[in-house]
C-alpha cells in the first residue's frame, strides 16, 4: 500500500512538471508541442495553431530567441520562426510543422525542439541565459488514406470563405478555405467548418488503410436565432397573432431573398412576410400580425418560417401552434341544445298561459256586458 501511495506521488509530480514553463533568470518556455503524440504517413505533413512553444521574456532587458530541433533525418520540422528577439515583458509563439518523407521509415520517434534564450549586445549574442526543450513522440505509419473535405453551401457551391479544420485524436493536423485533399494515416478525424468564427459544420468519420474518401460537409449559412407566433386576445377572443423572426446570415448577401411564413392546420396559407435585394450578413429582425381571411376556425394553427433566396431554401425554423376559435364539443352541443328546448318551452307556455288569461278577460267582459 505504502509503495502505491509513493508512486501515485512521483506521477502526480511528473504531470505538474510536465505543465509548468521551463524557467530561468526572468525568462522561460513553454507550449503544446509536447502533449500531442503525432501520427504521419509516408508523404504527410501536419500543420496547425495546435501546435507550438512560447518563448516569454520576464526580465527587465532584451534578449534574442534561437530555436532548434533534433528529428529523424526523414522528419522535416518546420518552424515559424528560426530566430528572433524579445522585449523585456513580450513573449513569442513559434508554430511547428512536421512532414515525413515519401520513403521515410515506419516506426516510433523522438523530435526534440530546443529553444535557447541568450543575452545580447546590440543584436548579437553574448551568452546563453536558459535553454529549454520540449520533446514528442511521432510515429510514422506504414500505410494511409486520402481524404477530400469540402464545405458546401444549399445550393452545392464549395463555400470559399468557409474555413475547414480537420481534427485527429486530440490535435487539429490541417486547415484550410474551402475544400483540401490530405493524405492521412488510417483512423477516425473530425472535420469542423467555420464561418465568421462560428461553428457551421461538423462531421465524424472513418478511414481505412488505403482509402479514398470524400466529406462533404453542409454549411449552416442561415439559421433562425428566434422564431416565434404568439396569440394577441380582445377580451377573451383571438384577434391576431404576432410573429417574429431573427434570421442570422453568416455565409454571403443572398440575392433575391424572401421571408416567408407558413400556416397549416385549421387553414393553409403562405405569406411572404419581408423581401431583399440581397439579405445582408448578420442579424435581420422581421415581424408580422397574422389574421385569416376567412376568420379564425376551431382547431391548430401550426406557423413555420423560411429563408428562400432564389429557389433554395437556406433555413427552416421551428413550428410554433396558436390555438384557433374555442371548439364546440358534443357535450357543448348538446348542453346548447337543452337551453334552446327549455328556453322554446318557456316561450310556449308563457305565451299559452298569456293567450288563456286574454281569452278569459274577454268572456268576463262579455259575460258583464
Amino acid at each position: 500500500m505504502k509503495k502505491k501511495s509513493v508512486l501515485i506521488i512521483t506521477i502526480l509530480l511528473v504531470s505538474m512538471l510536465s505543465v509548468v514553463p521551463s524557467c530561468s533568470g526572468g525568462v522561460a518556455i513553454s507550449g503544446s508541442f509536447y502533449s500531442h503524440d503525432y501520427v504521419l504517413a509516408q508523404g504527410e505533413q501536419i500543420a496547425s495553431d495546435d501546435i507550438y512553444v512560447v518563448a516569454f521574456n520576464k526580465a527587465d532587458k532584451r534578449v534574442r530567441v534561437d530555436v532548434e530541433y533534433e528529428a529523424p533525418e526523414f522528419i522535416d520540422i518546420g518552424l515559424s520562426s528560426e530566430s528572433c528577439f524579445l522585449e523585456p515583458d513580450t513573449h513569442e509563439s513559434i508554430y511547428i510543422t512536421l512532414k515525413a518523407h515519401d520513403d521515410a521509415v515506419p516506426g516510433n520517434y523522438t523530435v526534440k525542439v530546443i529553444v535557447i534564450i541568450n543575452e545580447v549586445e546590440g543584436d548579437l549574442p553574448i551568452k546563453v541565459l536558459t535553454s529549454a526543450a520540449q520533446e514528442a513522440n511521432v510515429e510514422v505509419a506504414g500505410d494511409y488514406a486520402t481524404v477530400n473535405v469540402a464545405a458546401v453551401d444549399p445550393v452545392g457551391n464549395i463555400a470559399s470563405n468557409a474555413h475547414i479544420r480537420l481534427y485527429h485524436g486530440d490535435y487539429e493536423m490541417a486547415n484550410a478555405s474551402g475544400e483540401f485533399e490530405k493524405r492521412v494515416v488510417p483512423g477516425t478525424y473530425t472535420a469542423k467548418t467555420y464561418l465568421l468564427g462560428e461553428e457551421v459544420a461538423s462531421e465524424e468519420f472513418e478511414l481505412e488503410p488505403y482509402e479514398e474518401k470524400k466529406v462533404e460537409l453542409l454549411i449552416r449559412s442561415v439559421y433562425f436565432e428566434v422564431f416565434d407566433a404568439l396569440p394577441a386576445k380582445n377580451n377573451g377572443e383571438l384577434g391576431y397573432v404576432y410573429t417574429v423572426a431573427v434570421v442570422k446570415n453568416v455565409y454571403m448577401e443572398l440575392p433575391d431573398t424572401s421571408i416567408v411564413i407558413t400556416v397549416s392546420g385549421a387553414t393553409s396559407d403562405t405569406i411572404t412576410v419581408s423581401s431583399f435585394p440581397h439579405l445582408p450578413l448578420e442579424r435581420t429582425e422581421v415581424k408580422y400580425n397574422y389574421i385569416p381571411i376567412d376568420g379564425w376556425k376551431s382547431g391548430k394553427y401550426e406557423f413555420t418560417a423560411k429563408v428562400v433566396s432564389g429557389n433554395t431554401v437556406y433555413a427552416v425554423s421551428p413550428t410554433k401552434t396558436v390555438d384557433g376559435a374555442p371548439e364546440i364539443t358534443k357535450s357543448s352541443m348538446l348542453l346548447i341544445v337543452v337551453a334552446i328546448v327549455v328556453i322554446s318551452v318557456i316561450l310556449v307556455l308563457g305565451l299559452f298561459f298569456y293567450m288563456k288569461k286574454k281569452k278569459n278577460k274577454k268572456e268576463e267582459k262579455e259575460k258583464n256586458g
